[in-house]
């Protein structure tokens, strides 16, 4: 394998399992790691067993009297009992620090100057990219991917927001404020300031000249020299979404402050401070240019919520660490609620407007954060994996089972993949337009399963073969399959992209492993 491939010994974490023969919580424990290492962060860790009664030394060196124990790069993370909660939560807190300060990836430009002259040919040009579908895709759809990241972990907000920064640099925006007001070309950067963000206001409103659709309507609700706010109405972030407590739209602000960054030549920070998700009616974005500031070196803030503020009754008294993690299953059970009423037309997400956005929106938010760090194809997988465990659609899939007279768990990976095939292809979802039919084919052996995904809004169009890239795309939604098949299956499988619009087919291929591919070594 190639360096883009996969990651290097030296960059993997380092998890030491300590368990004994005649530990009865270890083989449990065992589990729970061999689910992690094998599944959505395969390829990211390197695990070590070590038996102490076997390894006595090693043992006494790290100070282990009982286990299990788990320690990861020398330091003791947990102990005893160990959900997979506690174990993720401390990885991505190890890994996300260091993809938020890690140095600009070129290809990041490069992913972004495909998409960018996808969309320009989409939107401008009208050469629908998916012939039987359309280039639209439900809202439900793009928030899902947005909410199941967000509760990963609290740093993901920053992530998102240096992701749309670099989007609005290298993306289609800047080609979008030319079009839609020529008058950004403006030679003084007080002027071009001003334009910029009448053609943003622009952008964010319904507009059939770049029908995106990001959001209904959208105000300059205030202009001082180099400050200014925006106000956005039913924005496709939140629209529809429920009082959590903290602002959603990270990647819209980043995106704001790269596109404006981008226009002015200086640097740009972008705050938002009223959300859906803060129980507000529309969003709102404070913008300050540091003119003269090198672009990107602007400082990042997040607004100060308070903790009373974010206090919600139907939780009930939850520890602080997992009063988010709890809050965010809510939302996401809430949101994608009202997202299936929207697409059975019994409740609109956004009354002024269609529940609909170009896969573009979709796109970009995938691709630059995909491109960011090679770590980020990991979280998107996990983050896909998270909504396939715990969001909506469980009833149908066991409508599903019921009529195959299938028990619960299911040994057969052939039967759990065509069942899987049903559900995708079922009519309430192809209602998001998520993509269109999906095909079975037969592996090497029982353990071995394909599924093939035709236009999938996560990557269609997006062809980078000719490319340094020529990367598979759609780690989230091999997540999302991992994750729908673990609810089935005896033992979580393995799901890997295989081909790709990415790599230069016409769909998306996704190979099906029964069980782990977990291998340990011993120190």
């Amino acid at each position: 394998m190639t360096e883009d491939e996969t990651l290097q010994e030296t960059e993997r974490i380092r998890l030491l399992f300590f368990t004994s023969p005649t530990c009865f919580a270890c083989p449990d424990v065992k589990r729970v790691i061999e689910n992690i290492a094998g599944t959505s962060m395969k390829g990211m860790l390197h695990v070590s067993t070590i038996d102490i009664t076997e390894e006595q030394e090693i043992a006494a060196k790290y100070g282990i009297l009982s286990v299990p124990v788990v320690m990861m790069n020398e330091e003791r993370i947990a102990e005893g009992l160990i959900t997979e909660d506690v174990i993720r939560e401390k990885l991505w807190s190890q890994i996300l620090p260091n993809i938020i300060s890690r140095e600009k990836d070129t290809r990041r430009k490069e992913s972004m100057m495909i998409l960018t002259k996808n969309t320009i040919s989409s939107i401008i040009s009208q050469e629908i990219v998916r012939k039987n579908l359309g280039d639209y895709v439900h809202i439900s759809v793009y928030q899902q991917v947005m909410m199941s990241l967000l509760q990963l972990d609290p740093l993901i907000p920053q992530l998102l927001y240096q992701s749309g920064r670099e989007l609005g640099i290298f993306g289609a925006a800047p080609y979008y404020l030319t079009v839609l007001n020529p008058k950004v070309g403006a030679v003084k950067p007080e002027e071009r300031f001003q334009e910029a963000l009448l053609a943003l206001a622009q952008l964010y409103s319904h507009t059939n000249i770049i029908p995106l659709y990001h959001a209904t309507h959208c105000d300059v609700a205030k202009i001082e020299g180099y400050t200014a706010t925006l106000r956005i109405y039913e924005l496709a972030n939140s629209a529809g979404a429920i009082n959590i407590g903290e602002p959603l739209c990270h990647f819209t602000a980043g995106e704001i402050a790269g596109t404006i960054e981008a226009m002015i030549g200086s640097a740009t920070g972008v705050i938002e401070t009223k959300c859906k998700g803060l129980g507000d009616d529309f969003c709102e974005f404070d913008i300050e240019v540091y003119l003269g500031k090198e672009i990107g070196k602007a400082p990042y803030k997040v607004l100060d919520v308070s903790s009373q503020a974010k206090q919600v009754q139907f939780l009930g008294d939850l520890p602080a660490e997992e009063h988010r993690r709890q809050l965010f299953y809510e939302f996401i059970h809430e949101t994608t609620q009202n997202g299936y009423n929207s697409l059975l037309m019994k409740e609109a997400l956004r009354p002024n407007d269609i529940d609909y956005v170009h896969i573009s929106s979709l796109q970009q938010q995938i691709m630059s954060l995909k491109f960011r760090d090679k770590f980020c194809g990991a979280l998107l997988y996990s983050a896909g994996r998270e909504l396939g465990v715990i969001g909506p659609g469980k009833r149908l899939i066991y409508d599903l089972l019921a009529s195959e007279n299938a028990e619960l768990p299911i040994e057969s990976l052939k039967q759990a993949t065509h069942i899987m095939q049903k559900y995708l292809t079922h009519p309430t979802n192809y209602l998001s337009r998520q993509h269109s039919f999906v095909e079975v084919f037969d592996g090497e052996d029982e353990d071995e399963m394909f599924l093939r995904i035709h236009e999938c809004a996560y990557a269609s169009g997006a062809n980078l073969s000719e490319t340094n890239l020529n990367e598979v795309l759609c780690d989230f939604q091999a997540g999302y399959v991992a994750g729908r098949l673990a609810l089935v299956l005896n033992d979580p499988p393995l799901v890997t992209e295989t081909k790709c619009h990415g790599t230069g087919h016409n769909f998306c291929e996704f190979r099906i492993e029964k069980g782990y591919s977990f291998e340990e070594t011993e120190d």
